[in-house]
């Protein structure tokens, strides 16, 4: 079956959508209520100087019925999250529901669910979340780089491209504010991430493993989204990635062509290989070049989703033919960027990136 990035001339022409210009209306609203098997989710995430971490996520589909699969109609049941880690390393998490609320279908981000919200425009957003149960956040993020949208930033499954997941970012802001926990608020500031996202499938459906995650470097902006197919769709390669200058400018953009190599480590705990080290080297048409290495140097979490579900979630997954686990690490990399005039510069940074590995170990699934 097919998969493919949506980034030929007939798709935007199709979409509406501008090859070289993110509009506005592309951060609202995307997938309308009812849509079958429909999921959406704004987020948000920082890591600031105290060594404290927040993430903040809204959907407008109730989250439970998504996960479940059993919500064939995507009725509307909008709701909120955040996990804080302080600076101890303590997790700290909290969900809202609610009966109604206000998603924006046009005019940028603006999301009004109780007393939570986000509204922005990829320039600026501001975020809340009420500390109904003594965990909140009041943020300000300012875009210090472009929205990044690989092709129309929908990757398509399917003979006639009816499934779709899809990502569309600004991978850097300049985050402030304060975030609310142990009964104080705590003034705060750093450097953070948002995404959006809109799908008519749950991911496990259709990826085998996916690795996502930025890094900050003197000189770039790294963005890196590298799907992976599921078997039924051969197991293909479907890369996001691009580059940002410090000015925030995006200067590369992968046309697809990529090569990878890994060196894998045994994980005992997940009963699988992941990678160690990963090198990409994307070389598009034009003769510019990015190559990006990255090589994890501690994990800092770590979830079996397939042994912690018991013998009936197991059960289930056997059925769909998955087994899904997911990391996230604290690594070193780097990038070498060569531009179209033959001029290179490299620039290295820590990174955070997670990989997510739904299917079960395969030695042509490209891990």
């Amino acid at each position: 079956m097919k998969a493919r990035i949506m980034d030929r001339p007939e798709d935007f022409k199709k979409l509406g959508i501008r090859p070289n210009e993110v509009e506005l209306w592309e951060e609202s609203r995307r997938m309308p209520e009812g849509t079958p098997n429909a999921n959406e989710v704004w987020y948000f995430d920082a890591n600031f100087k105290d060594e404290s971490k927040v993430i903040v996520a809204f959907r407008p589909i109730d989250v439970r019925a998504a996960i479940s699969g059993g919500q064939s109609e995507a009725k509307d049941g909008p709701n909120s999250n955040i996990m804080i880690t302080p600076p101890d390393g303590r997790e700290l998490g909290d969900f809202h529901f609610f009966k109604e609320g206000i998603t924006a279908t046009s005019g940028g981000c603006n999301l009004k669910y109780g007393k939570d919200y986000a509204k922005g425009d990829f320039k600026s957003y501001d975020v809340y979340f009420e500390p109904t149960n003594g965990i909140g956040a009041e943020l300000h993020y300012e875009a210090l780089v472009e929205p990044f949208r690989q092709g129309t930033g929908i990757v398509a499954f399917g003979e006639n491209d009816e499934i779709i997941h899809t990502d569309l970012s600004v991978p850097k802001n300049r985050v402030t504010g304060r975030i609310f926990y142990d009964g104080a608020w705590h003034e705060i500031s750093g450097v953070g991430y948002h995404d959006h996202q809109w799908m008519n499938t749950n991911p496990m459906a259709i990826y085998h493993h996916w690795l996502w995650g930025r890094m900050y470097t003197d000189e770039f902006t790294v963005y890196i989204y590298d799907f992976v197919a599921s078997k039924q769709y051969g197991y293909k390669r479907l890369p996001m990635f691009g580059l940002m200058n410090k000015e925030g400018r995006i200067i590369f953009k992968t046309d697809g062509n990529m090569q990878i190599e890994t060196r894998l480590q045994y994980n005992e705990v997940m009963k699988r290989d992941f990678p160690k080290t990963s090198c990409y080297t994307f070389e598009n048409a034009d003769g510019s070049k990015a190559v990006f290495e990255v090589t994890w140097e501690q994990e800092i979490e770590k979830r079996n989703t397939y042994e912690a579900s018991g013998e009936k979630g197991k059960a289930h997954f056997d059925v769909i033919g998955i087994a899904p686990v997911y990391m996230r690490y604290f690594a070193k990399g780097g990038v070498t960027f060569t531009d179209v005039n033959g001029d290179t510069t490299r620039s290295s940074g820590d990174m955070i990136y997670e990989y997510s590995y739904m299917g079960k170990p395969d030695p042509n699934a490209g891990v």
